[in-house]
């Protein structure tokens, strides 16, 4: 397969398993902690509701941004071996430039905007650093 076409493919891929796998945890928390019928445009009435929030419920949206960016990296790096920190860097970017968005519509507590701003582009990063090792012995 040529080079350019391995990564196009790695990249779709890997930006598919990370949604994937932040829509299903993320799914996976609503129905723990369903949210009750909200104004999206009140901004007061979102963070209300989100400070209202038990922990739980935000640790598991934490774990969808941060399981997703790991996700998406593994796959991505199981298709382009030869370009895995690439791979990992654009998915890393994706997965932030999406939360960061996710951040400005939503309010956020800080510790959670600060994990999450910090720990994806750590997951990318360690996911590139681990993986290669893990395929050798495998």
């Amino acid at each position: 397969m040529h080079p350019t076409l391995r990564l196009a493919l790695a990249l779709i891929a890997g930006i598919a398993a990370a949604l994937i796998t932040i829509m299903l945890i993320e799914t996976i928390g609503h129905s723990l902690y369903p949210p009750p019928a909200l104004d999206y445009s009140d901004t007061e009435a979102l963070r209300a509701y989100v400070d209202a929030l038990p922990l739980g419920a935000k640790l598991m949206v934490l774990a969808a941004w941060l399981a997703g960016t790991i996700d998406g990296v593994f796959v991505a790096g199981l298709i382009n071996r030869a370009r895995f920190g690439l791979c990992a860097a654009v998915i890393g970017a994706l997965v932030l430039a999406a939360t960061l968005a996710n951040l400005t519509m939503i309010p956020h507590p800080l510790w959670m905007a600060a994990a999450g701003v910090l720990g994806i582009p750590l997951c990318a990063w360690m996911t590139a650093k681990l993986l290669p090792r893990l395929l050798k012995t495998a």
